[in-house]
């Protein structure tokens, strides 16, 4: 919030004509609060979205054009872009890399502990010192070798996995496709990391906390998380002894890795403020206020001038694991209902961690219900 009113105060120092009224919403209404605005033609002249909400603006001409498209596309990484553009044109600009991938967290002194002397460099060591870290009080796991079970970096880590063996999951007219050989062994080895290698479970899966929350409190010896997470732990939980560190590519390739376009800045198609609205989004995405903006609010830059830029990495030096492997990040897609993706991909990995579904079976539901909503969207 106070980045925000930090870049709005010196905008509007700049243009004495220009006032802009910034108002906040609780997460949770906000974006029904949008589409709520758009439908009733009265939207704000510039709104922050995420960029998964975008495209449904887009695609139905409500949001403005931002000019230089073509240059743009050059000064920004790949996949927080993604949502933003239609048709070659792009529609807002991205404040961060919403980055879930690449990066986990780590308690130094319990590898030391087991005899690890450093972080997993393969994803079969990463396996095997995930067991090793495993600590259990009867059937019960008191602290996981290796979190991932968590609302998003199941999706995220099944997608990736599938992208570094050279794979792809998305087939024709916008349906995925995970009826090949990689998503099939992406899915397996996921699913073993709970029903084989016992080093997660699913006790805490879908619970008020985050798995970072456990991490910190020492629930966990490595959980694969966002660099977002870095902040709570310094602030939240007051925790010092804890790295960021890579996860292992789950092949000999480069880590690759899916990403959603993150929060970024549209204007209203409609707006009568049109120009100024714009103009307010081209100042604040210059590389100064970018950078400052992302120091302060602790994200992982979009643009590459400002995560390149020596200050970001001095000032955030936990995100070094994140800021080596964007340019490895692919757009997600383009998906129709964000939250319906991810929960159906979550509620059959239960199902096959647990048994209840023959990995095969469960990959072709999945890919039949989120087509089936694929097609209800178009």
């Amino acid at each position: 919030m106070n980045a925000y009113k930090k870049v709005i105060s010196d905008y509007e120092a700049l243009h004495p004509d220009v006032s802009i009224d910034y108002q906040t919403f609780p997460y949770d209404v906000y974006n029904q609060k949008l589409k709520a605005s758009f439908s009733a033609k009265s939207p704000p002249d510039i709104a922050e979205m995420f960029g998964t909400w975008v495209p449904e603006y887009s695609k139905n001409g409500l949001l403005a054009e931002i000019p230089g498209s073509e240059q743009l596309q050059t000064e920004y990484y790949e996949a927080p872009l993604g949502g933003y553009t239609l048709n070659g044109k792009l529609y807002g600009l991205p404040l961060e890399f919403n980055i879930e991938n690449g990066g986990m967290l780590i308690h130094p002194e319990m590898l030391k502990e087991h005899g690890i002397a450093n972080p997993p460099a393969t994803w079969d060591e990463l396996v095997a010192d995930a067991k090793l870290l495993t600590v259990r009080d009867g059937k019960r796991i008191k602290v996981k070798g290796f979190d991932f079970v968590s609302g998003d970096n199941i999706t995220f880590t099944f997608l990736s996995m599938i992208l570094q063996q050279n794979g792809k999951y998305w087939g024709e007219d916008d349906h995925v496709n995970f009826q090949t050989p990689e998503a099939q062994k992406a899915m397996s080895a996921l699913t073993d990391l709970v029903a084989n290698d016992k080093v997660a479970d699913l006790t805490t899966f879908g619970g008020e906390l985050d798995t970072s929350d456990y991490f910190f409190q020492g629930r966990s010896a490595m959980t694969y998380r966002g660099p977002w997470t870095v902040a709570a732990g310094l602030n939240t939980y007051k925790v010092k002894d804890f790295e960021y560190v890579p996860v292992p590519s789950f092949t000999t390739n480069p880590p690759s890795f899916s990403a959603e376009s993150g929060w970024g800045i549209v204007a209203s198609e409609k707006s009568k403020q049109q120009k100024a609205a714009v103009d307010f989004i081209t100042y604040m995405s210059s590389n100064d206020n970018l950078l400052a903006w992302n120091q302060s609010t602790f994200t992982v830059p979009a643009k590459k001038a400002v995560a390149e830029n020596p200050e970001f990495l001095k000032s955030n030096p936990y995100m070094k694991t994140s800021l080596d492997i964007l340019q490895l990040g692919k757009w997600i897609g383009p998906i129709a209902d964000r939250d319906f993706f991810f929960k159906t991909i979550n509620d059959h990995f239960q199902l096959m961690a647990t048994g209840q579904e023959a990995v095969e079976k469960g990959l072709q539901n999945i890919e039949k219900t989120i087509n089936e909503s694929q097609d209800q969207h178009k």
